[in-house]
């Protein structure tokens, strides 16, 4: 059991490294079951490995050097909950949209959980720091 915790832990890892970190959506592609679930897309609606693939290659075609980092994953039975930072530049698309790229640097956290069954991620749940994303990029005022 503690073997499988370790490789769904490296499953994850290795969708942010190759998916966010570097674009490679086939290696994603094989990473994602055929019948993913993504409970956590824009708008709160469900979708699949396709809308989240669109996503994330959104994000970066706004923030190029986007490099997300994993501080924390922790594995139970087929559940794999990680905490991320996620730094870049906005200097590519609109982000969100009608935020124009000004370079400016950001970095949010996220929250997930995948689960993984028989080597591949079938569902995600997600929280994004949104509201940090915004005030950073100058769309909403920072508190104080």
């Amino acid at each position: 059991m503690a073997d499988t915790q370790e490789s769904n832990k490296s499953i994850v890892r290795r969708l942010y490294d190759r998916l966010m970190g570097a674009g490679d959506v086939a290696t994603a592609v094989g990473l994602l079951a055929d019948d993913f679930v993504d409970h956590s897309l824009p708008g709160n609606v469900e979708g699949g490995r396709t809308e989240l693939i669109d996503v994330v290659q959104a994000v970066r075609a706004a923030i190029p050097d986007i490099a997300p980092v994993v501080d924390q994953a922790i594995a139970e039975g087929e559940l794999v909950a990680v905490r991320i930072t996620a730094r870049g530049h906005h200097t590519g698309a609109p982000f969100p949209p009608g935020i124009p790229a000004a370079g400016t640097a950001i970095e949010w956290r996220e929250q997930h959980v995948y689960r993984i069954v028989e080597g591949r991620i079938v569902e995600h749940w997600g929280v994004f720091d949104n509201l940090s994303i915004l005030q950073q990029l100058g769309a909403l005022p920072a508190p104080g």
